[in-house]
């Protein structure tokens, strides 16, 4: 049997779309069979709630122009979905989650300017799941 009509068959049960599921703190492909996660008999499928973040901005201010670097770090159990400036979206260890890194001009009226591609915004944004 693979994941996947395993999650459908369980979402249907729970009258729940927004469901994810791990077996011994992997997420579950939907693609694969349980065979490939090596379960027991016995063995536990964790079903968790999907959460997504709102519409979190960050803005930044400065009484005088600098260059800034913005770093911001998610726990392992989210991931990225929107990332404007678009900028590489990094995971250096699983255990530790990804990571998105701006390098922005911070101008005395609030306005930002990305270093690299000149793009001027009001405030960074990010969203996550």
């Amino acid at each position: 049997m693979n994941c996947g009509n395993l999650m459908k068959v369980f979402r249907q049960l729970e009258g729940l779309e927004d469901l994810r599921f791990t077996y011994d703190g992997e997420r579950l492909n939907p693609t694969k069979s349980i065979g490939e996660y090596d379960m027991q008999n016995g063995g536990e499928i964790d079903a968790f709630r999907s959460e997504t973040a709102g519409k979190p901005v960050i803005y930044l201010f400065s009484p005088s122009e600098i260059d800034a670097s913005v770093t911001l770090s998610l726990v392992p159990d989210w991931r990225f979905s929107a990332v404007y400036p678009v900028v590489p979206i990094k995971s250096l260890y699983p255990e530790l989650g990804e990571q998105i890194q701006w390098q922005v001009r911070v101008h005395k009226d609030g306005s930002l300017t990305e270093i690299d591609t000149g793009l001027e915004m009001t405030y960074l944004f990010w969203e996550a799941q």
